[in-house]
């Protein structure tokens, strides 16, 4: 990205932290980058633009994380460092969250975008489970269909958990979805050590 273009980003990206998304206008991204809305809208046309390029950040640095290879001696903390991180990315990029369902019914591109993410993180998923269940760490006495809905939960509370839980609690930090998702796991696990 050029200079100005950069700083019309990170403008649009720490108002929307402060102000909520709703709140901010292209007028108050302009005022902020110190440039001109001619300016602004030449480098990202309409506020959905600089969600766009939000989200796709988002979910590139959640992969970059995790495309590693998935083996046998690193599934487990692959899987709880993925519930960190997801829990370090929704804190720094609450106003994203928190608005999620509204800003995929407005916009369908996101929407499309979204869709991708969730097959990706199902995937994700999937697969750490079925090597902790190859093994031991995980139980191979459960169905399949278990799994399935274990990865269901996860990725439902991975990309809606502000929106979710912030208006019925008023501090969330007794709420970290770190230790719900890990809790979630529990039940699965066979008690057994990684080898």
């Amino acid at each position: 990205m050029t200079d100005k273009k950069t700083a019309i980003y990170e403008s649009a990206k720490e108002l929307f932290v402060q102000e909520g998304y709703k709140n901010v206008s292209l007028r108050d991204i302009a005022e902020a980058a110190g440039t001109t809305i001619g300016n602004l809208t030449y480098h990202f046309p309409k506020k959905e633009d600089l969600l766009l390029r939000i989200q796709k950040e988002l979910y590139e640095e959640f992969f970059s994380v995790f495309d590693s290879d998935i083996t046998q001696e690193n599934a487990l903390n692959v899987l709880l460092d993925s519930f960190r991180e997801i829990q370090e990315i929704r804190e720094k990029n609450r106003f994203y969250y928190e608005y999620i369902v509204n800003i995929h019914e407005e916009f369908f591109s996101m929407k499309e975008e979204l869709l991708k993410f969730r097959k990706r993180l199902t995937s994700f998923y999937q697969n750490i489970f079925r090597t902790l269940v190859e093994t031991g760490t995980m139980r191979a006495d459960l169905a399949a269909a278990n799994y399935d809905h274990l990865v269901t939960t996860i990725s439902y509370l991975t990309y809606t958990w502000y929106q979710v839980t912030t208006p019925y609690y008023d501090d969330m930090e007794n709420l970290s979805l770190s230790e719900t998702l890990t809790s979630l796991i529990q039940p699965y696990l066979t008690g057994k050590e990684m080898k």
